[in-house]
């Protein structure tokens, strides 16, 4: 797996709508596997980006499952499923690693409204509340535009995404395997992301980079 290509604070971009846009409609250009040239326009960071039609395709079974689902529950429907055909009840397989966000800016942004434990065990805090952009701003990621512009990508094709990049020096895991599902809600075909994210590998971080990881996820 490559490394990161970490981004030192004073080099970091905050995504323009444009280039959020852009990248999006670059994933927009392929119907599965997008090119390994677009993942390298978004960031070194970036290991694959796919849109995902079978299990299979998913390397993770939390994720595979969550796709199963989602595709039996718009089977049913006949589209996107709505935001009332999720039953927490029913994804508990995959429950430490949900989160679920509310569409803004017709995907430009996104609020967390649930945020899994596990993956606020390994990212260092629970972003519950917050928008991607805000936490973007915080931490400084340098998956900043590959976050944003899958969210995009996923508004304009309400459609399974998935990806995958690794981590941040400052996380617990060495990289995320990312599964985005869209979900209608009050006539919108994607108001709410359902996502599985699924830490991969372990990073042990001493205390003192404990104490540095903290203070890049609580500033202000």
């Amino acid at each position: 797996m490559n490394q990161s290509r970490m981004h030192d604070d004073d080099a970091w971009v905050d995504p323009t709508d444009a280039a959020v846009d852009a990248a999006a409609g670059r994933m927009l250009a392929f119907e599965d596997e997008v090119d390994r040239d677009v993942l390298r326009s978004i960031d070194g960071c970036v290991e694959r980006i796919a849109w995902v039609t079978r299990p299979d395709q998913v390397p993770d079974p939390k994720l595979g499952f969550l796709l199963e689902h989602w595709q039996a529950t718009a089977s049913r429907r006949g589209d996107v499923p709505d935001r009332r055909d999720i039953d927490v009840l029913d994804l508990v397989p995959a429950i430490g690693n949900l989160m679920m966000l509310e569409v803004e800016r017709d995907g430009f942004d996104a609020v967390y409204r649930v945020y899994g434990t596990g993956v606020a065990v390994k990212a260092g805090r629970d972003w519950t509340g917050h928008k991607v952009s805000e936490m973007n701003r915080i931490t400084r990621t340098p998956a900043s535009l590959l976050y944003r512009s899958c969210y995009r990508a996923v508004h304009r094709r309400p459609a399974p995404l998935f990806s995958e990049h690794a981590s941040a020096q400052w996380t617990g895991a060495r990289s995320w395997r990312r599964l985005i599902l869209p979900l209608a809600q009050d006539g919108a075909r994607c108001a709410r992301y359902l996502v599985g994210n699924v830490p991969v590998g372990q990073r042990l971080l001493s205390s003192g980079e404990l104490v540095a990881q903290q203070r890049r996820v609580r500033r202000t």
